[in-house]
């Protein structure tokens, strides 16, 4: 088994300079690429796994849901996930609970979806930072 999964994300809280820690996170599985310009997503597409950060603010290993076709998605049976498939995912970060948890007044944003793709994938490895404050946020490809 691998000590990271493909896909890794992390979340830093800058309203206090620090990592968000034990935030509920989702993965899901949109579909394959087609054209760009017209891709068209499904509502009730389930994640096949979710993970709570770290107490660095880090997702490295994801806990997949076995009711999902993982073996199309590079998953194995032992559930590591040895090959990243292209498509368009989805990270859905549940942000409201943790700034309620930290005793923040607000959030502008309950949770935080990231899409995004990946084609033919060169590498076998994509970070999704989130650096994320109560009332903005913003994201970039990590390494």
């Amino acid at each position: 088994m691998t000590s990271v999964d493909p896909i890794t994300c992390h979340i830093l809280d800058t309203t206090v300079g620090k990592p968000a820690d034990d935030v509920l996170c989702q993965i899901s599985y949109l579909g394959a690429i087609q054209n760009p310009d017209t891709v068209e997503i499904e509502n009730d597409i389930k994640p096949f796994a979710r993970a709570k950060t770290d107490k660095d603010g880090r997702i490295k290993q994801w806990t997949t849901d076995p009711y999902s076709d993982l073996k199309a998605l590079g998953i194995d049976s032992n559930k590591n996930w040895n090959e990243l498939k292209s498509g368009i995912y989805k990270i859905k970060f549940y942000t409201g609970s943790y700034f309620k948890r930290i005793g923040s007044p607000s959030t502008f944003f309950p949770f935080v979806e990231i899409t995004f793709q990946i084609e033919n994938p060169p590498d076998n490895h994509y970070h999704v930072p989130l650096l994320l404050s109560n009332h903005s946020y913003t994201t970039y490809r990590g390494s």
